[in-house]
């Protein structure tokens, strides 16, 4: 068994767009656009066969991994393989992947709950529909303010141009108070899960516990549905009240991301 380090060529989209029809329910986008596509993409080949393809983050933990139909019965062997090579001494998958997480699952040492995954349900939560709050677009003079709200907010420096991406896709929102900015929001279309929007939001430290979070993710729903598409988000285990805003918003859990130690 070989592992081939290269990049997401053709023949990669090729086996992913195929992993992504075995999906029971979508993928996040935070795990696709930051955490996987972070990764160091690698082709399984066994001699002159290419297998499939695997995802590896620099802590070397297993983040995709993609066996063609006629080989799936090799993922055991697949697995033993990176482990001994030490490409991998752990995994974080999700649960909509059964048989790559099924396989992973039995040889793991410990357990740990990630994130949680959520959808929308098809009706609105009409506690928190009815809000006076409005979303308005980031527009070009607001990215400045955007950008500093994220620092000071949750620590997030962007120097990778994420908050330019979205205003130029126009995904992008804030809520203002009294001429100040409370909360933002992002409504991002999925290119790679066209049925999907992923939604969330950033509420000012100050402005917590009020239902505030609930009610823009509300709103997110409503605008992602008004766009033909079914609202997603996702929350870290250890966050409490954004998982409280996202029931409350409508949502549902439909999977689990876990951390798997070999």
């Amino acid at each position: 068994m070989n592992f081939i380090k290269t990049t997401p060529d053709p023949t990669i989209q090729k086996f992913r767009t195929q992993l992504y029809k075995e999906f029971t329910a979508p993928l996040d986008a935070m795990w696709e656009l930051l955490h996987i596509a972070s990764s160091e993409t690698y082709l399984v080949k066994d001699e002159d066969l290419t297998l499939g393809y695997c995802c590896i983050d620099a802590e070397n933990s297993l983040n995709q991994i993609y066996l063609i139909s006629s080989h799936k019965y090799l993922m055991d062997g697949v697995l033993e393989a990176l482990i001994a090579s030490e490409l991998i001494n752990s995994a974080k998958l999700s649960s909509i992947e059964p048989f790559s997480f099924n396989a992973c699952l039995s040889r793991s040492t410990s357990t740990k709950i990630n994130t949680f995954n959520y959808r929308h349900n098809d009706q609105q939560n009409q506690e928190v529909v009815d809000t006076s709050i409005t979303l308005r677009p980031v527009i070009e003079d607001d990215l400045g303010t955007v950008k500093s709200y994220f620092k000071e907010e949750i620590g997030f420096d962007d120097q990778f141009g994420y908050t330019e991406n979205l205003l130029e896709r126009q995904e992008l929102y804030l809520i203002e108070k009294a001429g100040k900015l409370i909360a933002t929001g992002e409504c991002r279309l999925s290119d790679s899960q066209p049925q999907y929007a992923d939604v969330g939001m950033i509420v000012k430290q100050n402005q917590r516990g009020k239902g505030l979070g609930a009610k823009v993710l509300s709103e997110l729903a409503k605008l992602a549905r008004s766009k033909e598409r079914i609202p997603i988000c996702s929350t870290t285990v250890d966050n409490i009240g954004s998982q409280k805003a996202i029931l409350k918003a409508g949502f549902h859990r439909t999977s689990i991301i876990f951390d798997l130690s070999f």
